[in-house]
């Protein structure tokens, strides 16, 4: 489903003319205005999506920077651009969750798009001998409590992943300060 727009902007990008304003982020790599080698290449290719977020970053697009860094989980989930991404794609989803929460609380940003990165913080609750503290602070540290409270629902209707662990947070004015986990009873 969310494959779909991204789609529609790399067909868009590739029929726009070169140097036109149409011209999507996706003409950057190569030569201004051309695509890359092709759709289907771009979206098999972890570092290509990598270098559309780039792009997106540039022409200061972060909503689709983030949503070439989503693919790159949802296409290939297994592959180290997907592990190593995930704090960028946080950074850039807080972002348009806090622009998005109180003018628009029906937005994707805040419905939707919270599940799919619990969905891909739970890549790291995989075999983890350890608590993943460092993934779950860059999604949760600065972020409303609710969004916690959301997880934990989230969390336990997968409980594979995150059975393991009890988590609590620390709060200022409702803001999460600190996230603290502790082995399961």
């Amino acid at each position: 489903m969310r494959v779909l727009p991204v789609l529609l902007l790399i067909a868009i990008g590739c029929a726009s003319p070169a140097g036109s304003p149409a011209a999507s982020p996706v003409g950057a790599v190569g030569s201004p205005g051309a695509c890359p080698k092709g759709v289907d290449e771009v979206l098999a290719s972890p570092a290509l999506l990598r270098e559309q977020a780039d792009v997106a970053l540039k022409q200061d697009d972060p909503e689709l920077a983030y949503r070439y860094l989503a693919l790159i989980e949802e296409l290939h989930p297994e592959s180290p651009e997907s592990r190593e991404l995930y704090p960028a794609a946080a950074k850039l989803f807080k972002r348009s969750y806090f622009r998005n929460r109180v003018g628009k609380p029906d937005s994707v940003w805040t419905t939707a798009e919270p599940a799919f990165m619990f969905h891909w913080l739970s890549e790291f609750f995989r075999d983890a001998k350890e608590f993943p503290q460092q993934q779950v602070d860059v999604l949760f540290v600065g972020m409303p409590v609710t969004l916690h409270d959301e997880f934990l629902i989230y969390a336990k209707g997968r409980p594979k992943y995150f059975s393991r662990w009890e988590t609590r947070v620390t709060d200022d004015d409702g803001r999460i300060q600190t996230v603290i986990a502790s082995p399961a009873r």
